[in-house]
């Protein structure tokens, strides 16, 4: 155990909570471990000795003894989907579907219930997540429904049976929209695939019951408390999706602390993304502890698990059965124009925002740095904390020139753990040894947040991207696939630097670091899951050794907060 200097703030009131006989990991810059911490009033004013904490018990106070067991910062995903969930979970909740027959299966008998003519979307599957690790046929899927419009969605590609293409008007002589591209057989006639292309798609798409949208969101936030988050980044929201936290939020049923991303919506030029920014009534940074406006997002390229993040290197003939790609020279794409991210990204940091892109490719990331580098030439971006989301494929060059930009990265082990055993023999292991790259990123001094993605599904172990914060860690620092290999082992990561991943980072990138992230006197330490009245979140038990087995319900660090 390291030790640690007691630190305490002089009070004779009673604490609200007690946690005595811990292993209190503070986080703090020195990582630090304390026996004992005291709340009151939401906020630590012990962080020491248990005799010290034990000084402020009162008739009311909460005493919880630790018992030798690992207390922890309250947990942070800097990456959830939490309202897409919502929207998911108020329309029938998710299926996950793992081989082609099951996806036909599923149409069939949904078919059952949907009027002939109305269309139907696949729960989200991805070609590395079916055992054929191919998406299905045109075929297949006319088989399955010939007469409904039917999408298998995979997220930046879909598939589409017959029915499907003629009712959305796709034909030999319909063009690639930009930035994606409809894919085409020998004699010119779509396949089915569609690379890029959802806009295309998005008016025939159900939503669900808006009256169930904020209890769906209320039981995702209390679900990730059970599990030990006790914030999130919220990362691609609208301006309906913000109001929706701010209603949880006055109602005093939003159960975890929020920033929230907005996606940026417009044409790419300078006019009209300063006519999209001056319209928000909302600015960057504007809340509270509980709920803040954060950055403003792009999509800079598409996904690697469909094969259209965009690489410097063509994806090879080994990934054509994986991604149905017949060009030698395919490369994925840029979803909008590097020109277009320069202007965005220049204009949204000269009105004030923190900006962030999506992009998953190692050419779709020169692309990003190129405009980041932009918008620092006008004026520094170094203090704005502009961030890569994902960016995959680092190279030490690439790491290099985030950190002297002062760029973050976000990016997530779950893909690595449920993908990479697919990925491998479709990209090769020179390609796939740095993936997620978390070890070069921190040689080159960049700050990395380590979250999830969680986007479908709310069982923490078997949603699309598991948010069991643990199986987080544990893939950071064991490099183990879900098949068990270890594919590039020197990019594992300490277990010390994957918890700050998850506290102390996550809360710096929020610009949140001085009221949360570490165990420290004067810091958020809620003694409840959420405000409001409400449960009290019970500390987690189990042991800390999450470097050795995948985690359980049973097995995980206990949340101090």
């Amino acid at each position: 155990m390291l030790a640690i200097t007691p630190s305490a703030r002089p009070a004779t009131a009673p604490a609200d909570l007690v946690v005595l006989n811990g292993k209190v990991l503070t986080v703090d810059t020195a990582f630090r471990v304390a026996e004992a911490v005291a709340i009151r009033g939401g906020v630590f004013v012990v962080v020491g000795t248990s005799a010290q904490a034990r000084a402020l018990v009162g008739p009311r106070t909460r005493v919880v003894d630790a018992a030798g067991q690992t207390v922890i910062p309250g947990l942070i995903d800097s990456h959830v989907h939490a309202l897409g969930v919502a929207e998911s979970e108020a329309r029938g909740g998710f299926r996950d579907l793992r081989t082609i027959a099951e996806i036909q299966a599923w149409i069939r008998e949904k078919t059952t219930t949907v009027p002939e003519g109305h269309w139907v979307f696949s729960p989200r599957v991805f070609p590395t997540r079916l055992a054929e690790r191919r998406l299905p046929t045109r075929t297949e899927l006319d088989d399955a429904a010939p007469r409904h419009p039917v999408v298998v969605d995979a997220a930046y590609a879909f598939m589409l049976n017959t029915a499907a293409l003629q009712a959305a008007g796709i034909g030999p002589d319909t063009p690639s929209p930009r930035g994606g591209s409809i894919v085409k057989d020998a004699q010119g006639r779509p396949t089915g695939l569609l690379r890029n292309v959802g806009g295309l798609l998005d008016r025939y798409q159900a939503r669900g019951r808006p009256d169930r949208l904020l209890p769906a969101l209320e039981d995702v936030h209390r679900r990730y408390n059970e599990v030990g988050i006790t914030s999130v980044i919220e990362r691609a929201a609208d301006l309906a999706g913000y109001r929706a936290y701010e209603q949880l939020h006055a109602l005093g049923r939003q159960w975890v602390r929020a920033t929230v991303t907005l996606r940026v919506d417009s044409d790419g030029t300078v006019e009209g993304t300063e006519a999209f920014i001056r319209s928000l009534p909302l600015r960057f940074g504007e809340g509270d502890d509980r709920l803040r406006v954060g950055p403003l997002k792009i999509f800079a390229d598409g996904g690697i698990l469909a094969g259209t993040a965009f690489m410097r290197e063509p994806y090879g003939p080994a990934a054509a059965p994986l991604y149905g790609v017949a060009d030698p020279s395919y490369r994925g794409f840029l979803t909008i124009s590097a020109e277009n991210i320069r202007n965005i990204m220049r204009t949204g940091h000269r009105l004030g925002w923190q900006m962030c892109a999506h992009v998953t490719g190692d050419a779709g990331v020169d692309a990003v740095l190129d405009a980041f580098a932009a918008a620092d030439a006008d004026h520094s971006i170094r203090d704005r904390r502009f961030t890569l989301i994902h960016a995959y494929f680092p190279t030490p060059e690439v790491a290099r020139r985030a950190a002297a930009l002062g760029v973050a990265v976000d990016t997530q082990p779950a893909w690595y753990y449920k993908d990479a055993d697919a990925l491998l023999p479709a990209l090769g292991e020179p390609r796939l040894r740095p993936f997620l790259g978390l070890a070069e990123w921190l040689r080159a001094g960049v700050k990395v947040v380590l979250d999830t993605d969680h986007m479908f599904g709310v069982d923490p172990d078997h949603s699309l991207n598991p948010y069991n914060p643990f199986l987080t860690l544990y893939v950071a620092v064991t490099r183990r696939t879900q098949g068990g290999q270890v594919i590039g082992p020197e990019q594992a990561v300490s277990r010390q630097d994957a918890l700050r991943m998850m506290t102390a980072n996550a809360a710096w990138l929020s610009f949140e670091e001085n009221r949360k992230g570490s165990i420290e006197v004067g810091k958020l330490g809620d003694p409840r899951a959420g405000h409001g009245a409400g449960r009290q979140r019970r500390l987690r038990s189990g042991r800390p050794a999450i470097a050795t087995a995948p985690p359980t319900r049973r097995s995980r660090l206990r949340p101090s907060s």
